[in-house]
């Protein structure tokens, strides 16, 4: 799990190796969360305190988005929700999230797309944006991926076995020096942030490398940048091939059981205890990538600390499918994995709620 120092500057770009003649895309503005919280049970607002409005999935158009965001002050074009009838109708997938979230300590980011619908939901009980430990190695996949499009043939078969390997590793056993290798090599903290223009992101701060640390583990993101990433692996865009895409979700559908936990409480079922977690349904596609590490804030680093616990990832099946990202910060400190865990049942409570909401319902 990934510790280290905080975030420092974008590195010169004379590293890079890479062509990028066509990053010159500009991240466009995206909605912001509503920040606010303390150490503490977050204050999420109840549902009638929602705030809903039209906007951009993380810089893109996108038609028919919803953007629902705890607290009372509004965005941008923006109605006040003023009775619990409209809030529950507005929160839909996301209805009982916030009520759940106000038992848990912690501070907690959710971003939904519903690709049945085509809309975007957020909530958060405050901080803008949050570390993403190891959630961030799916988005240096999807640089290497983009990379490897450039080969004659088609992906994995035309990717050196080094690659792969590595990538295998970083993915499905969370590998740090896998993802060490693949940050370092494919130009570090510069190229990444250039290839998230691609997707794009808005708020993402890629973690760069220090005298005494690696640095991707204190990339900052929010939870609608990593529904963005994960809507890049997931559906057919601009930027990722099918090829390419359907090789990234394979080897997040691989993650070992001892960390299939988070997003996978709900759609694979209820029982998601460790060590292995929810067994998989047959049924049900879930592909995912976890983070977890104590807070680079906390100078210890040991149980004192206040715990970063991250889930990601694509859902499909029994008439869903959708991308969620689960970010929780100020986890509390405990002996041993204790705060580690209460971050993974916090996430695993989310996505229940959010499973069982999305559910089909009979038409009348």
């Amino acid at each position: 799990m990934p510790e280290g120092d905080t975030v420092q500057a974008v590195r010169s770009s004379r590293a890079v190796r890479l062509s990028f003649l066509t990053l010159g895309v500009a991240a466009l503005a995206a909605a912001g969360l509503v920040s606010g919280g303390s150490p503490g049970p977050a204050p999420y607002a109840s549902a009638a305190a929602l705030t809903a409005g039209t906007g951009h999935q993380a810089g893109r158009a996108a038609a028919g988005d919803i953007r629902l965001e705890a607290g009372t002050l509004p965005v941008a074009g923006a109605h006040p929700v003023t009775d619990a009838a409209s809030a529950s109708r507005l929160a839909g997938p996301l209805h009982g999230v916030a009520r759940y979230l106000r038992t848990r300590h912690g501070v907690a980011q959710v971003a939904l797309f519903n690709k049945l619908t085509g809309r975007t939901y957020l909530l958060s009980g405050g901080r803008d944006t949050q570390y993403t430990a190891s959630i961030v190695k799916a988005d240096i996949m999807a640089l290497w991926l983009w990379r490897s499009q450039s080969r004659p043939g088609t992906i994995p078969d035309s990717m050196p076995y080094s690659i792969k390997y590595l990538l295998q590793n970083m993915i499905t056993m969370s590998d740090n020096v896998a993802a060490t290798s693949l940050f370092y090599f494919s130009g570090g903290c510069t190229t990444l942030t250039l290839f998230n223009t691609l997707i794009p992101t808005r708020h993402t701060r890629v973690g760069c490398e220090t005298p005494t640390y690696y640095g991707w583990g204190n990339t900052t993101t929010t939870a609608a940048d990593q529904v963005a990433i994960v809507r890049t692996l997931a559906y057919r865009n601009a930027t990722l091939e099918r090829d390419a895409r359907e090789y990234g979700l394979h080897l997040m559908e691989s993650v070992e059981p001892t960390q299939r936990w988070g997003i996978t409480c709900g759609p694979w079922g209820t029982q998601c205890a460790a060590p292995d977690y929810a067994p998989p349904d047959p049924d049900v596609t879930v592909a995912l990538k976890n983070g977890w590490k104590f807070l680079p804030t906390c100078a210890k680093q040991d149980d004192s600390c206040p715990w970063q616990v991250n889930s990601i990832g694509w859902v499909r099946g029994k008439g869903r499918n959708y991308v969620l990202a689960v970010l929780t910060t100020d986890d509390p400190p405990a002996p041993g994995t204790a705060g580690l865990d209460y971050g993974i049942s916090t996430i695993q409570g989310v996505s229940q709620r959010i499973w069982a909401n999305l559910a089909v319902r009979p038409a009348r």
